[in-house]
């Protein structure tokens, strides 16, 4: 094409009114790599292009084009990126692969979404403590609040308030001592009682045990937690496991995707092209009767329409061509 990058983009953005991306480039790259195979062939016919197109050498803007003797590109070489935390509370795509085009090291396990906006918002919990995957601070020794920028001596809660003012009162008798600390100690378990009940309640609604559930609630009102209180809390659990859930690679190789994709589809061997279709764009679109749990509105995900087994935290992203049939992706 005899483009820059800068040319096809701006060339692109006038033609269509928005910049272009990867796949608009790439597949202009091929458009060019078969037209050149086209007029070195001098013919429309399939094996003198294709001929043409192994023996191929093109290059482009997006990459340089050439074929290996089993058909793969061998001169171009995509650059892998991830969403990284960078500086000024943001978190931005940076390239990791290959090692001359990274901008940043590859970072695996990936943390939670939940937690990157911990790091970013508390500045790795002050210092003094580490953001946890469910994305709250856990505080050193010593050092309290939400982003763990308060001693114990500083604190601001009302249960040190409550301290203050009994050591100020009874700070000569002796007596007084022993109740500040038990006063003291009560809130330090109530603490963490709350702490190990919303650790428990996180995991009851990732398994759905409702009976669980009702039993967190009782115990959390016996804390004092009214029900508005407890009901935000459940529904910042729900709105959080939504938004970081994955769908089970075993389900896609079930027998339940399977009958239902050919259910859905009325096809035996459905491309992901057709399920998106019978699965989402009808009027019965699974999970259209669904209450989302990140907006409260109806029409939710269809991860979260999956059981629990089949529906949990996200650790890798699965890619594949919308064209392939459900027995390729199994296979």
């Amino acid at each position: 094409s005899g483009m820059s990058s800068q040319e096809f983009a701006e060339t692109y953005s006038r033609t269509w009114g928005e910049m272009p991306s990867y796949v608009a480039a790439a597949q202009f790259a091929a458009f060019c790599a078969l037209s050149q195979a086209i007029e070195s062939a001098a013919s429309l016919h399939g094996e003198d292009v294709a001929t043409q197109l192994r023996n191929i050498s093109l290059s482009e803007f997006y990459a340089d084009i050439s074929f290996g003797p089993k058909g793969s590109s061998v001169a171009m070489h995509s650059v892998i990126v991830q969403l990284l935390e960078a500086s000024g509370n943001m978190i931005k795509q940076q390239a990791v692969f290959p090692d001359k085009e990274a901008s940043a090291r590859f970072v695996f396990p990936k943390p939670t979404w939940a937690q990157q906006r911990c790091r970013l918002s508390t500045g790795e919990c002050s210092g003094h403590g580490e953001c946890t995957t469910s994305g709250t601070c856990a505080c050193d020794e010593g050092w309290s609040g939400i982003a763990c920028a308060k001693t114990w001596e500083a604190s601001e809660t009302d249960d040190d308030f409550v301290l203050r003012t009994l050591a100020s009162i009874l700070a000569s008798v002796t007596a007084s001592s022993v109740l500040v600390l038990m006063v003291w100690h009560f809130c330090r378990c109530r603490q963490r009682l709350e702490t190990s009940l919303i650790q428990g309640l996180t995991k009851a609604i990732t398994q759905e045990d409702c009976g669980k559930i009702a039993s967190t609630r009782r115990q959390l009102a016996w804390c004092g937690w009214n029900q508005r209180k407890i009901n935000h809390v459940i529904h910042s659990i729900r709105r959080r496991q939504s938004e970081e859930s994955g769908i089970s690679l075993a389900y896609l190789l079930s027998k339940e995707f399977l009958e239902l994709a050919q259910r859905r589809t009325g096809s035996e061997d459905p491309t992901f092209y057709e399920l998106a279709d019978a699965f989402f764009l009808r009027e019965q679109g699974i999970g259209a009767c669904g209450v989302c749990p990140r907006d409260g509105k109806l029409g939710c995900s269809f991860v979260d329409t999956l059981p629990p087994k089949y529906r949990q935290g996200a650790t890798h992203f699965l890619s594949w061509t919308w064209g392939y049939t459900v027995s390729t992706v199994r296979a």
